[in-house]
């Protein structure tokens, strides 16, 4: 059986599903509370079997299934993937007759330790925002609503019943097309993926490519991957508000402005750093920074009035902030939601004209 929240249920053992850091920080919060003591970790990584985690054991997810048959089972993944998501390991839980909760009421119930975190956080503080919110729908075409409206129910209510978007990330062909003179500008680069994407959708025919990634491994990458096309400009600068040196978190997948960072980066507006560039299409994942990165660039977003994609999942209030903000920078453009991974995972806001 599987249970959404736990206004209904007190368990009176836990079993936490996952290893992670998310696991590990739901199981150190019910161990820190009055809650129903946490009995083990399962985990589908065999290597983990046997061993033990902040001092409860690990033991397959299987196996826990058999032995505790009467815990509620937790699962604290959160599995980035376009195919698998939450209410499908839900569902394999509850096919062994195990009874379930996803992470997200623990995280509700220990919000002071856990919140915010990413977009989660309490329904009330999300609920407080209801007219920026009723605002930033109004932004949305037919297809933006439907899809902001899932959202939304999912940062509300924990509804998984949304589905990932099938088209391709960052270049949906049936919103817009690239163009041969196409002046793409990539914030968060990341290790070139987006790159190698953009490569292949516009078969080479393209007028520029400017990447900006700060983490410095990961800048090795896409430096590397585009050397030997003159076209290609990268930078190991972050988009950025003002031009300032801050402090950098840098861990590869998820790096990112943070003052516990041990690196220092330049941030750099996209207005000083395009000043003689004339872009067409500006894409933006940047782990949090988005807004303070639209915030820079306002005037070249208003002189070229290029096609947008920007990332909405880093942050609570990013779900409603940057249509606002799109709106303000480009009222004539078309704008629309999607996500592209299960589970609110790569939730992508598109304007364009």
């Amino acid at each position: 059986m599987y249970y959404p929240t736990l206004e209904y249920i007190l368990p009176q053992r836990i079993v936490i599903v996952g290893v992670g850091d998310l696991g590990r920080e739901i199981a150190a919060a019910i161990q820190q509370s009055a809650a129903p003591p946490v009995l083990s970790f399962c985990d589908d990584d065999c290597a983990l079997w046997g061993r033990e985690c902040d001092g409860l054991p690990i033991t397959s997810t299987e196996a826990a299934a058999s032995v505790f048959p009467d815990a509620l089972f937790v699962v604290a993944l959160w599995p980035y993937s376009q195919t698998e998501g939450l209410r499908h390991i839900v569902a394999r839980l509850g096919s062994w007759g195990c009874k379930v909760t996803t992470f997200i009421p623990f995280l509700w119930r220990h919000a002071q330790q856990l919140l915010p975190r990413s977009f989660w956080d309490l329904p009330d503080r999300i609920s407080a925002y209801r007219e920026p919110i009723r605002a930033a729908y109004d932004t949305l075409d037919a297809a933006g609503k439907l899809e902001f409206t899932q959202q939304l129910n999912l940062r509300l209510h924990a509804d998984l019943s949304d589905d990932p978007h099938p088209s391709q990330q960052y270049f949906p062909d049936d919103l817009f097309e690239l163009s041969p003179t196409e002046c793409f500008v990539d914030c968060g680069a990341f290790d070139g993926d987006t790159l190698a994407q953009f490569m292949q959708q516009s078969a080479g025919s393209f007028g520029r490519y400017i990447a900006l990634e700060p983490d410095p491994s990961n800048f090795a990458a896409v430096r590397l991957l585009g050397r030997h096309d003159d076209r290609i400009a990268t930078y190991r600068l972050a988009a950025g508000d003002c031009y300032k040196q801050a402090r950098f978190s840098s861990d590869g997948s998820s790096s990112r402005i943070s003052d516990a960072g041990s690196e220092i980066v330049t941030c750099i507006p996209l207005d000083d750093l395009l000043v003689h560039e004339w872009p067409t299409y500006l894409k933006m994942d940047i782990e949090g920074s988005e807004l303070e990165a639209l915030s820079g660039a306002t005037n070249v977003i208003r002189r070229c009035r290029p096609k947008l994609a920007v990332c909405a999942y880093h942050c609570p209030d990013h779900l409603w902030r940057i249509p606002l903000i799109i709106r303000e920078l480009l009222p004539s453009h078309r704008i629309t939601l999607r996500t592209h991974y299960c589970d609110g995972q790569e939730s992508v806001y598109y304007a364009f004209p």
